[in-house]
């Protein structure tokens, strides 16, 4: 009776000994998996932190190196989405002809989204608020090899003649071709939709377009050249123009709109369509000039 009972306390010791063990054993391994969740967490808030200000910092570094100096206000990234961006970028160049031509320049935000097919690696560009002593963009869209598009985009004129808007061009679409791996980009379609061209006289008496004869001379040296670089092939290039204004500061600002709604168009022209687009162009704005009496 006695050994049997014995026996019995003996397996049944045995089993509470495996059932305890068992609990501790999962006890541990439920410790570790948290640990392990824990620091992964820490890890992850650790690697987004240094991201935030390393990746400022680089570019910052990058644009110094190039002759810029950069601040970005803030960065933001997307595993998920493969995307990056930054915001409120102020910069400035350390040259001095590079201060007198650009000024401050600041941009709103700029998102880039990964595409490992392109050579870049970027495949989508996102603009908004660029401003700078040359102009502005309220709002600019690029996908490489596809198209480039650009909303509210302002160039200014030169600062002796007032440095007020030139050109206000209300859209720009730039449509590529597709054409074999290594070739020059060339363009199928290109439109310009111009609110205003604003034509200025400065108080030396000289109007703008003095300057005309002299550009139209390094067009057409640049419309002679092959390399991409100079000037892209286009088929097809539309210009619109709603209007042209005229200011002469010479007279304290004395000034004239004229509506003139053209639209110039040159299509199957790819190399040569730079020097024939421009002049008429000048010749709107001529039209314009002799109906203002300026």
């Amino acid at each position: 009776m006695f050994a049997s009972s014995t026996g019995g306390h003996s397996i049944m010791s045995e089993k509470l000994a495996i059932e305890a063990s068992k609990s501790n054993w999962l006890g541990r391994l439920l410790k570790v998996c948290g640990l392990l969740i824990l620091l992964a967490l820490i890890g992850f808030v650790s690697l987004d932190y240094y991201l935030k200000s390393a990746v400022p910092d680089k570019l910052e570094q990058l644009m110094a190196d190039r002759g810029w100096r950069v601040e970005v206000g803030g960065f933001d990234y997307s595993i998920l989405n493969m995307n990056a961006e930054f915001r409120d970028i102020k910069g400035e160049s350390l040259e001095q002809k590079g201060r007198h031509q650009f000024g401050k320049v600041s941009l709103e935000r700029v998102r880039l989204a990964y595409d490992g097919s392109q050579e870049s690696k970027i495949g989508d560009i996102t603009i908004n608020g660029f401003n700078s002593k040359i102009g502005s963009i309220d709002h600019m869209d690029v996908s490489l090899g596809d198209f480039i598009r650009i909303k509210g985009w302002i160039i200014n004129n030169p600062s002796e003649f007032g440095g007020g808007p030139l050109v206000e061009v209300k859209e720009v679409s730039l449509e590529y071709s597709k054409v074999p791996k290594g070739a020059d980009r060339r363009f199928k379609e290109v439109l310009f939709d111009v609110s205003r061209i604003n034509i200025v006289k400065n108080r030396n008496g000289l109007w703008l377009t003095d300057g005309i004869p002299k550009f139209k001379t390094e067009l057409e040296k640049m419309q002679s050249k092959s390399s991409e670089s100079d000037l892209p092939e286009i088929d097809s290039i539309i210009v619109k123009i709603g209007s042209v204004a005229f200011l002469d500061l010479s007279q304290n600002g004395k000034g004239k709109v004229i509506n003139v709604d053209q639209s110039i168009e040159e299509r199957n022209n790819p190399k040569g369509y730079a020097v024939g687009v421009f002049l008429r162009v000048v010749g709107v704005i001529a039209g314009a000039k002799n109906a203002a009496n300026f």
